[in-house]
């Protein structure tokens, strides 16, 4: 049920397609930002094909150390992932952020997330 309800609110984050065009690469990258704003999280994306892992850091305290996982990409339309427990939507208006919704066992959190250059 929950999902249900949350699913509105992530899409309600849906950008305009007047931007960049949307290619595998556009995904690939360190993208890094805070759950909550209080939070630190990166999701390192090098693959976005079938099977693919992405890398995930966080912290669960502010000044704590991260944690690290992997979890496995899926695409679900030319602008969202999800990675394991977290949709990850790229900003189609502009193509180095994006909005991270985790779905926790404790709580949903959302980030913004933006593409740290290489």
């Amino acid at each position: 049920m929950r999902m249900f309800l949350l699913f509105p609110l992530l899409m309600s984050f849906s950008f305009s397609i007047s931007g960049e065009e949307i290619t595998n690469d556009s995904f690939k990258g360190k993208w890094c930002g805070k759950w909550d704003s209080i939070y630190s999280t990166c999701i390192t994306i090098n693959n976005i094909e079938s099977g693919s892992i992405a890398k995930y850091q966080w912290l669960e305290h502010p000044n704590g150390k991260f944690k690290k996982s992997e979890k496995m990409i899926e695409r679900i339309n030319r602008n969202t992932l999800k990675i394991g427990n977290i949709w990850f939507v790229l900003d189609e208006k502009d193509l180095k952020n994006a909005i991270a919704m985790g779905v926790f066992k404790r709580q949903s959190r959302l980030s913004n997330l933006t593409k740290e250059d290489n």
